[in-house]
């Protein structure tokens, strides 16, 4: 294969057909990296930073598969049907494809805000080599207390509540704020932890993610942060891009190429 392909794929997952982008760098044996986007988000991640990152990555040998949760983006499914097991359920899906297909040479997850909480879920089922988390929740029941301005609004004619141009059913938050996703990781997790969080996060605190480093440090997980200055939850200034593809080449390069 001379050079990285791009290509689109689509699979059935639950019944519900799941699209992605691929960048392949060699047939087998590449590292892979899998991304997973937040809520309302998709495979392009805020302001393209996954398109980003997936070129930069492909530069640097490594593979990447960006896909849409069933019920966003090109993905079939109705926002309103997406919980946080069938994003579950997708990221597994997803992973095993490509174990399959392509036999990686190691497996790293990146999640971006619920995205890193997903992922963050799923490393005792998947055991991944690496994981980076872009500004993930580490609070699942902070995020329910994040829209409680949604549910005081009330539901529309349809009886569903309004996320900005999404409508989102209750059953999303449905047992949230029982889930502990720093509790997940650290319980079985072996591979390797990278965290990216912005200090001028209005979402997620630097307090708040920093639990997964503190806490994958104390079960004996290698673990790296890095605090980017100013930085808002999307990476929203051409520096900031470039200092979160900065750290995600670096720390990928040192330790899976």
């Amino acid at each position: 294969m001379r050079g990285p392909r791009f290509s689109f794929i689509e699979w059935k997952n639950a019944g519900t057909t799941v699209r992605g982008s691929l960048l392949v760098t060699r047939p087998k044996g590449a590292p892979w990296v899998v991304f997973c986007h937040g809520f309302t988000g998709h495979r392009l991640g805020p302001g393209y930073l996954f398109v980003h990152l997936s070129r930069s990555l492909a530069r640097a040998g490594v593979s990447s598969l960006r896909f849409d949760f069933a019920g966003a983006g090109e993905s079939e499914g109705l926002f309103r049907d997406m919980t946080v097991d069938s994003m579950r359920s997708d990221l597994l899906s997803a992973a095993r494809l490509v174990r399959r297909r392509w036999m990686p040479s190691s497996l790293i997850l990146l999640g971006h805000s619920l995205g890193g909480m997903i992922a963050a879920l799923e490393c005792a089922a998947l055991n991944p080599d690496g994981l980076i988390l872009l500004s993930p929740v580490a609070d699942a029941g902070g995020l329910v207390k994040r829209r409680e301005s949604i549910l005081r609004a009330g539901p529309n004619a349809d009886g569903l509540f309004e996320n900005g141009p999404h409508e989102m059913a209750l059953t999303f938050l449905d047992g949230l704020a029982s889930l502990d996703p720093v509790a997940a990781l650290t319980g079985r997790f072996k591979g390797k932890l990278l965290l990216i969080q912005g200090d001028s996060d209005a979402s997620i605190s630097v307090d708040e993610s920093a639990r997964y480093v503190r806490e994958a440090l104390k079960a004996g997980i290698e673990a790296d942060s890095r605090v980017i200055r100013n930085a808002d939850h999307n990476y929203s200034s051409v520096a900031h891009f470039k200092a979160v593809r900065s750290a995600v080449i670096s720390w990928t390069k040192e330790l899976f190429r």
